[in-house]
């Protein structure tokens, strides 16, 4: 059921019980959009979902952390959320995935119940990610062991002992590769190096010295890109490329910043980032969402933001879209002048430059430091997104600073719809 878009009726009226239908964007639209009842607006239920009064998309929220019991501490959690963009929380069939309870996961099934918590050493520091080769094994790494764990037998293994390091590491932001049989670690923070499941095979290692970087992220092909502190056009600075034996190939971006890796619908591999952060940036594209294609590090720009906006990046297994969470840690009004086009929105961006659809808004407040950031998060068919929101609950109705909540839309296939070019005077998309 395709339901209507009302500017008029508030979002608390609009609560709808049982299964979650598609998420209908509202295509067409380019200017600002003020989210109403900004300041009072409460969600519904645990479970329950509701309709975005701007762009008609059924929101259903999936968890409830103030009567959640804390399996780590006692009590009750304070916070849940998905773990970060770059990483899908669904495993391979959308049957399951799994959220950040704190200090801990919890494992929900794909409707969103929460079944259950993980045991305590899977934590956001041991990087769970899921197989995709089967809906059943998680990946997670403790002290310098990479170990599998058995969500349907509860069954622990490790997969290999990397005895030449104390310690292993994903930087935070790394998943597994696009066959699920490469990952791409760091040992004791310094030597990284691409890991083969299947034939357990530790490939070349790269000794980064003294060189600080951020993160390293595996291509679709099981290339590997090394994100720098340092900006710049010089060796070890922005982002650059290495092959599968950490061979160096090119720089494909002058400076870090949040990004995500996949395939554009020619199947190049491609890097999707935001550009905040380059000193060199390509003609009008000022905080833009960018594509570099790895091949060769040319630039097409996607989408272009106000400065007052930061984002996070999701993209799904070449589809020919990306997942974008608009953030304004200034936290505008809606109907000031600060409230630009896409403030605090949910968006599904075309590879090919021709425009994005906004979904939703996430109604998060910058309340604490990263808690409140939606890092939308979504499958690995582009199907089923994942964000987090406080919706001001700790200013309406007295919450916990640290309080965040995770909430599931569900997408069309992108072979199902077409979407419209989005232009406007202040966007030049290419």
């Amino acid at each position: 059921m395709k339901w209507p878009i009302s500017r008029s009726v508030s979002p608390v009226w609009l609560l709808v019980t049982g299964s979650l239908g598609i998420a209908f964007a509202q295509l067409t639209t380019t200017g600002v959009e003020p989210a109403p009842n900004y300041d009072t607006f409460v969600p519904p239920a645990v479970r329950a979902s509701y309709i975005d009064p701007v762009f008609g998309t059924t929101i259903k929220r999936v968890s409830d952390a103030r009567n959640t019991p804390n399996s780590d501490q006692g009590g009750y959690l304070q916070w849940i959320t998905n773990e970060y963009s770059t990483m899908s929380a669904f495993n391979s069939d959308n049957s399951r995935f799994i959220l950040v309870h704190q200090s801990y996961f919890g494992l929900y099934d794909g409707t969103g119940f929460y079944l259950s918590a993980l045991p305590l050493e899977i934590n956001s520091s041991s990087e769970p990610r899921w197989s995709r080769k089967d809906r059943a094994t998680l990946y997670f790494h403790a002290a310098n062991q990479l170990k599998s764990y058995d969500i349907s037998t509860g069954a622990v293994g490790v997969v290999h002992t990397f005895s030449e390091y104390s310690s292993i590491s994903g930087n935070g932001e790394m998943d597994i590769s696009f066959d699920g049989d490469h990952f791409v670690f760091a040992g004791d923070n310094e030597f990284i190096f691409v890991y083969q499941i299947s034939t357990d095979r530790q490939f070349k290692v790269f000794d980064a010295g003294r060189q600080p970087f951020d993160s390293m992220y595996i291509t679709p092909d099981n290339n590997v890109i090394v994100s720098w502190l340092v900006s710049g056009t010089s060796r070890y600075t922005g982002q650059e490329l290495f092959d599968t034996n950490m061979t160096f190939l090119r720089q494909v971006g002058h400076a870090d910043g949040h990004k995500d890796v996949t395939r554009d619908t020619a199947g190049n591999e491609v890097l999707i980032w935001t550009n905040s952060d380059d000193p060199l940036p390509i003609a009008n594209c000022n905080n833009g969402i960018v594509k570099i294609r790895l091949a060769d590090a040319s630039q097409t720009c996607l989408l272009q933001l106000d400065w007052s906006l930061a984002v996070h990046i999701s993209a799904p297994d070449g589809n020919g879209t990306v997942l974008v969470d608009t953030e304004a840690p200034s936290n505008p009004e809606p109907g000031s002048s600060a409230w630009v086009p896409y403030t605090n929105e949910l968006l599904e961006v075309n590879l090919d430059g021709s425009g994005a659809a906004r979904l939703a808004q996430h109604r998060s407040r910058p309340v604490n430091s990263y808690n409140w950031q939606p890092k939308v998060s979504v499958s690995h068919d582009g199907t089923r997104l994942l964000f987090a929101s406080n919706y001001d609950l700790s200013n309406i109705e007295a919450y916990p600073n640290e309080y965040s909540d995770t909430y599931l839309m569900l997408l069309h296939a992108k072979s199902r719809r077409k979407l419209p070019k989005v232009r406007h005077e202040d966007v030049l998309i290419q």
